[in-house]
């Protein structure tokens, strides 16, 4: 079947690896720009000597600083780590998204208790300044549970939209435990820290009637229109070890999905790999940076990606 590309996909121009750190993983990276005309990355981390399972266990979130999108970068703080004790974030923070509602910064991001994968929920930190302080909730704002007819074992990988009626919308991957299947649902709430409502028609996007599933959402309106990146399974929604677009009027009902971005293979003439948690950094109401995690790099462990949107 041919693949159709998305007009985001034909403007994706490669920069290259960024903020490679030697004796590290990095991961998740998501960008906003700054009060000064600087911007700000968080990212999730955690020592190489911990493979790439570490991740679940001793992950933490790195705020970095840098003159433009592209870089370089200057990590000046460890922004968020587990918390220890019996709190929910206790073992580890890790897939930030930073998002700015009014004058707040909110950075959303998952956690677990103890370091067991699959036990995964979402939670927010919120500050005045993007190098914090930052504070910290004792519960989640969504957890794992049931919802209706969808039984699911954890919520993660969060995506943020504030709509401009002032609606918080907090779409997530959760793993169905009918077919084992990743997919997207939705929660709203009227403020970010919530309570929120997971939304009656869940899950939203779900592709196991075609054997298929896709993870990672990230969520942006442009000129009114819901725009959803995804990263690509194994299977291919659309392709191998790339990425998905789907659009939507109103954020429920979603498109037939389209490329949104190629593999490691085209952008950076590595061997073919699966790309994971798409950021979009916008500016105007129009996205202009797109920032993608893939394994490898110059130590050998993980690295952010930056992809420059153009005209």
């Amino acid at each position: 079947m041919a693949i159709t590309e998305s007009a985001f996909a034909k403007s994706l121009q490669p920069v290259g690896r960024i903020l490679q750190l030697e004796g590290w993983y990095v991961w998740g990276t998501s960008a906003i720009d700054g009060p000064e005309g600087d911007v700000h990355l968080y990212s999730a981390r955690w020592p190489a000597e911990t493979g790439m399972g570490g991740w679940s266990t001793v992950s933490e979130i790195i705020h970095s600083v840098g003159d433009c999108p592209e870089g370089p970068f200057e990590v000046t703080d460890v922004a968020l780590q587990g918390r220890g004790g019996d709190f929910w974030d206790g073992a580890m923070v890790h897939n930030p998204t930073i998002h700015k509602v009014g004058s707040t910064y909110c950075l959303i991001h998952i956690a677990n208790r103890d370091g067991r994968p699959f036990t995964q929920a979402i939670g927010v930190a919120v500050a005045d300044s993007p190098y914090g302080p930052w504070e910290r909730y004792d519960q989640p704002i969504l957890g794992p549970g049931s919802n209706g007819a969808w039984d699911w074992l954890m919520a993660t990988n969060p995506a943020f939209l504030h709509h401009p009626n002032g609606q918080c919308r907090l779409y997530y991957k959760s793993w169905d435990l009918r077919d084992k299947k990743r997919k997207v649902g939705l929660a709203l709430a009227d403020k970010i820290t919530g309570p929120y409502v997971k939304h009656p028609d869940n899950p939203l996007v779900d592709y196991s009637d075609q054997g298929k599933q896709i993870e990672d959402p990230y969520v942006y309106l442009q000129d009114g229109i819901f725009q959803m990146v995804l990263a690509d399974d194994n299977e291919g929604v659309v392709k191998q070890h790339g990425g998905a677009l789907i659009t939507s009027e109103d954020g429920i009902t979603w498109s037939e999905p389209t490329l949104a971005y190629d593999t490691t293979a085209v952008y950076l003439g590595e061997r073919v790999q699966r790309f994971e948690r798409p950021q979009v950094l916008m500016r105007e109401g129009r996205p202009a940076y797109l920032y993608l995690a893939a394994t490898g790099g110059k130590y050998g462990t993980a690295t952010p990606v930056c992809l420059r949107l153009g005209a």
